[in-house]
């Protein structure tokens, strides 16, 4: 599914209307050379797992909030995979929001109407 501006005004707000699980950079790291240098998720050992919403907001807008970084559990490390179990209504309500492009689209595929409405 693609998401459109139409599907966007179709939705009320507040809907989680897409959510999963998967692999982003993590936001403070080693030496391995960040993705946006050539480096990757899988093979350079930048990647931390996240469970991931995407929700409408008010006025047709949207974003993805994700449970990695968001003091959702008493702490956020990467060898404990607590935060994967947390609500989807937790993360959407006090999730860590996703910025990067790459992220968002490779999450919610989306057309250009629909990325603009992306709520950074």
């Amino acid at each position: 599914m693609k998401l459109t501006l139409e599907k966007l005004k179709k939705m009320k707000p507040d809907t989680i209307f897409a959510s999963g699980v998967g692999l982003i950079e993590h936001p403070w790291f080693n030496n391995a050379k960040p993705v946006e240098e050539g480096g990757t998720l899988e093979s350079d050992g930048r990647s931390t797992k996240v469970k991931w919403v995407a929700v409408r907001g008010s006025i047709h807008d949207w974003a993805i909030y994700h449970s990695m970084n968001a003091n959702l559990v008493r702490a956020d490390f990467f060898d404990d995979p607590i935060h994967l179990q947390t609500e989807n209504e937790t993360i959407a309500d006090h999730g860590a929001k996703l910025y990067k492009e790459q992220d968002i689209k490779k999450f919610v595929p989306c057309d250009d109407e629909a990325f603009e409405m992306y709520r950074y």
